[in-house]
């Protein structure tokens, strides 16, 4: 049994590579943020100024996305790879304490900030030209935040009944 404990343990050292290329890909986002920030710079005085905005929206998507992924390896590695000694020592570090659910609620919020800067986008880009792409991107957009809504929601009643009653 205490070599099924040791090996089930040490199972988790089995996420770090997941983590690694999750970092790799933050550097791959990296190279497009400043290929898209270039051609920004490159055209400033030709562009139009709604190509600039949807320019710009693009940066702040790359800076989303990367942001999301580099918190989710964060945290993740602090949960999962590092001993609970290791957690221990952290001491008051944020790190430590972000649980999966607060992450999840992290990144949820993230996918509908990012829902809804692409329906922005796509709004700018065309106008109302091609009004069925349009209506399912604010169909998707709704859908998001009503879920990241509900999620909220639930994860705070979940709170609200663990936490002791204040005298």
């Amino acid at each position: 049994m205490g070599r099924f404990n040791l090996l089930l343990t040490s199972s988790r050292l089995m996420m770090l590579p997941f983590y690694i290329c999750m970092l790799l890909s933050v550097l791959l986002l990296m190279v497009k943020f400043a290929i898209k920030l270039y051609e920004l710079g490159r055209d400033i005085f030709t562009i139009h100024y709604l190509d600039l905005v949807t320019g710009v929206l693009t940066l702040v998507d790359f800076v989303l996305v990367a942001q999301m992924l580099i918190l989710v390896a964060l945290c993740g590695y602090v949960q999962f790879i590092k001993t609970p000694e290791q957690r221990a020592a952290l001491g008051d570090n944020w790190l430590y304490k972000i649980n999966f659910a607060s992450l999840k609620l992290i990144v949820i919020n993230s996918l509908v900030t990012i829902a809804g800067i692409e329906v922005l986008k796509a709004f700018l880009e065309d106008g109302v030209g091609n009004e069925t792409e349009m209506k399912w991107s604010v169909i998707v957009f709704l859908a998001f935040s009503t879920a990241a809504l509900i999620y909220a929601i639930t994860e705070r009643l979940a709170d609200h009944d663990h936490k002791p009653a204040k005298p």
